[in-house]
């Protein structure tokens, strides 16, 4: 709430604009609160031993560096070239502190040169952070999709805990404590958005702790490809559509699967809270897709490891399938169909085009 009340003072009201999802002026940078406050737990935990390993102090520079970063982009909106510069900086460090990395094996190739991992490793976490705040378009959604991770990720190791350290699970615990607390104020209708600090920050520290538990073999690569699929499909489906059609993937937009279905919804129901109604149910959509959908097939794939391409292109297709049909990366609406149309379930002439890109 202090947050919210200081916003308008640090520069970080967000005026709607026509490649947001909002109607209002709403305060971002609300992330700030969970990171501060996973932060400082963790370095509690740090300080009093609570949980050991040198890797958390990777956790706590590289999640500070991030979340700074961060929030200096959501008052001066830094530069893209500048802001990925450095993310991809602090991922390389963090990621060289954790070296030799495992060897990646599947269907009899084995690739064990740590440097092809470590720069393989670090274009593809880089890409996670980046995705992840795409992703932070509608109410709850990137919140909700963080939680839902990392409750996923400790049922699964605790699952077969056989006496090992849970200083990983502990972590996780702690950051979805922080989050399930913003979600109080982050879900629709949003009272504050996490902003650039509050995503950038869960994507950077979710990709380190799935590659701590790859490196400890608590969970494997596929599970992390599994698990937030909907975030990984969605955001490359989209951003290579727009590659292709010369856009600007880096600028600001409303063709994701996500945010184009959102504002179907609301097209069709038309009626005065029809936007937060849109952004309640694609968010729990999404939620029931990870539980009923990804987890089993995360959890089949640390079963079966061998399995596990096969099982992340079953995970994927549905998925991949979903953004075609829903035009992801594409310009304008998904048009209502003509029952839609005859049951006057449409939205004002002046509402209908300030939703269009």
């Amino acid at each position: 709430m202090l947050i919210i009340k200081l916003a308008p003072w640090l520069g970080l009201v967000k005026e709607p604009t026509s490649r947001c999802s909002h109607i209002k002026p709403t305060p971002r940078g609300g992330g700030l609160a969970f990171v501060i406050t996973s932060l400082l737990a963790m370095t509690v935990c740090y300080w009093s031993e609570a949980v050991s390993g040198s890797q958390l102090s990777v956790l706590l520079c590289g999640g500070t560096i991030i979340a700074a970063l961060g929030f200096c982009d959501d008052i001066f909106q830094l530069s893209i070239k500048k802001r990925i510069s450095i993310q991809v900086l602090i991922i390389a460090a963090s990621l060289y502190s954790m070296s030799p990395l495992p060897a990646l094996e599947f269907w009899g190739v084995r690739v064990e040169s740590n440097w092809l991992l470590w720069g393989v490793s670090t274009l593809a976490l880089a890409w996670w952070l980046n995705l992840f705040n795409f992703m932070d378009g509608i109410d709850g959604l990137a919140g909700t999709q963080a939680v839902s991770m990392l409750i996923s990720a400790i049922v699964l190791i605790c699952a077969q805990y056989s006496g090992g350290e849970l200083f990983i699970p502990s972590l996780m615990l702690i950051l979805t404590s922080a989050l399930l607390g913003f979600l109080k104020t982050n879900w629709p209708p949003a009272k504050i958005f996490m902003g650039d600090v509050g995503s950038t920050f869960l994507g950077y520290i979710l990709g380190i702790m799935a590659v701590m538990t790859i490196v400890n073999g608590s969970l494997n690569l596929w599970v992390w490809l599994i698990l937030p699929g909907v975030f990984w499909v969605d955001a490359t489906f989209t951003l290579l559509r727009r590659m292709l059609k010369g856009d600007r993937w880096y600028q600001a937009h409303q063709s994701h699967t996500y945010q184009r279905v959102s504002r179907y919804l609301e097209e069709r129901e038309g009626q005065d809270d029809s936007r937060h109604r849109a952004h309640r149910k694609v968010t729990l959509t999404v939620l029931g897709l990870n539980v009923c959908w990804l987890f089993p097939l995360a959890s089949a794939a640390l079963v079966w490891p061998a399995w596990g391409l096969p099982l992340v292109a079953v995970a994927w297709l549905p998925l991949v399938s979903l953004a075609w049909l829903a035009g992801a990366g594409k310009q304008g609406n998904i048009p209502l169909t003509n029952q839609d149309t005859r049951s006057g379930k449409k939205l004002a002439i002046k509402e209908r085009i300030w939703l269009r890109i």
